[in-house]
């Protein structure tokens, strides 16, 4: 069982989601990021053997669409307020969005031997948010 093997398997990526989702972030404010990617099991046959094969991600690799450098992490992330994964946009743009790459290691069992042995390398997922407007706003003191 190689890393070629388990990219062809069907994992789900796990999702992305970017907080706020509303179509537009703010600039210099947290874009909060995070995936729910998760351990997954298949059983397959390799050379007409029965095989199961566990994935787990291994780290994901956040890109934020604005030139700034990618950032691997070992976390997923969290929503607000628990949030560990973020992002502040330092100007306006239309059409941004994150990308996220997930590595996964994998392991595998042959024939229900209840002995799992690593596979050497990763498999591979990337996710992509819908584009979105990065804003700037402009405070105002008024009185009431």
């Amino acid at each position: 069982m190689t890393a070629q093997d388990i990219q062809r398997l069907p994992i789900a990526p796990g999702g992305l989601t970017v907080q706020p989702d509303q179509g537009w972030v703010l600039v210099n404010i947290d874009t909060i990021v995070w995936t729910e990617a998760a351990a997954q099991t298949f059983s397959t046959v390799v050379l007409d053997t029965p095989v199961d094969v566990r994935v787990r991600p291994a780290d994901f690799t956040w890109d934020f669409g604005d030139g700034s450098a990618p950032v691997r992490t070992t976390d997923p992330g969290a929503p607000f307020p628990n949030h560990t994964v973020s992002h502040g946009y330092t100007g306006a743009a239309d059409g941004r969005q994150v990308t996220v790459t997930t590595r996964w290691a994998g392991e595998f069992q042959v024939a229900g031997s209840g002995v799992w042995q690593p596979v050497q390398g990763f498999a591979v997922t990337t996710e992509s948010s819908a584009p979105f407007e990065v804003r700037t706003a402009t405070t105002a003191l008024t009185r009431d």
